[in-house]
C-alpha cells in the first residue's frame, strides 16, 4: 500500500496547520477519526474509507 496526500487541520507530529502530509492509507484513516486531518483528492478519500473497513 501506498501513501496518499492529506491537508492537514490541526498540527501534530512534524506537521502545522495548512501543510500537505504523505500517510499511509491506515495512519490518515486514524488522524482523520481525530479530526487532525482531511483527504486532499478523491482518490485520497476511497483509500481512506477501504482501510477504514476490517478485513475478513
Amino acid at each position: 500500500m501506498g501513501k496518499i496526500k492529506v491537508h492537514v487541520l490541526r498540527p501534530f507530529e512534524r506537521y502545522k496547520k495548512g501543510d500537505t502530509a504523505e500517510l499511509t492509507p491506515t495512519k490518515a484513516s486514524a488522524l482523520e477519526k481525530m479530526g487532525l486531518v482531511e483527504p486532499s483528492t478523491k482518490t485520497a478519500e476511497k483509500q481512506i474509507a477501504k482501510a477504514d473497513k476490517p478485513s475478513a
